[in-house]
């Protein structure tokens, strides 16, 4: 009985792939055969989140303080040469 034989989706029938240092080489999916068995095709996985991310958003959200005013007034201090200098106020 003949198993149902597809096209290798790593190197997509070529056999041969780039490899290490741009060298081609046989592709480790197929052997260098250009087809795969169907029950050998890979499966994507879903990966399932281990707690919910809601919690976690939350938290975040309560522990940094949010404010709509950002105050950026200068602070005026003297030299001791008598000039004034302005400077931004340390946050």
């Amino acid at each position: 009985m003949s198993e149902l034989m597809i096209r290798c989706p790593a190197c997509r029938g070529a056999k041969r792939v780039p490899k290490l240092g741009g060298m081609l080489g046989d592709c480790n999916g197929c052997e260098g055969k250009g087809e795969i068995k169907e029950i050998d095709r890979p499966k994507p996985v879903i990966v399932e989140p281990i707690e919910p991310i809601n919690e976690v958003i939350a938290a975040v959200a309560d522990a940094i303080p949010t404010t709509d005013v950002i105050e950026d007034k200068p602070v005026k201090i003297s030299a001791a040469n008598g000039r004034t200098i302005y400077k931004r106020k340390a946050k």
